[in-house]
């Protein structure tokens, strides 16, 4: 478990399953996942229960939780993970909308960021963000990463960022 003053992340599991459900069943997450049809409550539980070794998958997904009442507000994950050229790219959501705009996701990037550098010995950490999402290119930039290139993501444009560490 990762922990700072207001939140901690934690790995999935059997208890998430309608929290991720929720957030993977609501079309507005879908663009920048690539979903095109609904999780069956089968799928996410199976997905939850799977061992989730960053190695083995070279994806993983932590629960982002406030410390006061350890309440899921959000996710981070780890995808595309390539140990030997120590690069990993980095996707977050702050699902619950109560807790936007609060710092939760700068804390949770900073953990992440940390836990890159010190326990997987990662030295570029990377994202893609959809032009058109501002809130995000902001948490990133004002997080140190920077615009590197236009790509096509979903066959959509989205501003790729890297993180050096």
């Amino acid at each position: 478990m990762l922990t700072s003053a207001n939140i901690f992340l934690r790995k999935l599991n059997r208890s998430d399953a309608d929290f991720i459900l929720a957030i993977e069943n609501d079309p507005e997450n879908w663009k920048v996942s690539g979903t095109v049809e609904p999780f069956t409550k089968g799928e996410i539980a199976d997905f939850v229960t799977q061992p989730q070794d960053l190695y083995e998958q070279q994806q993983v997904r932590y629960v982002i939780c406030l410390s006061s009442d350890e309440k899921p507000i959000g996710t981070i994950d780890l995808f595309e993970f390539n140990a030997s050229n120590k690069i990993v790219g980095v996707g977050i959501l702050i699902a619950d909308l109560s807790a936007r705009k609060k710092g939760f996701a700068t804390e949770a990037l900073g953990l992440i960021s940390e836990y890159c550098r010190n326990e997987l010995n990662v030295v570029t950490i990377f994202c893609n963000i959809f032009k058109d999402n501002m809130l995000s290119i902001r948490l990133f930039e004002k997080n140190g990463f920077q615009f590197i290139e236009e790509r096509e993501l979903f066959e959509k444009p989205v501003n790729y960022y890297e993180l050096k560490l």
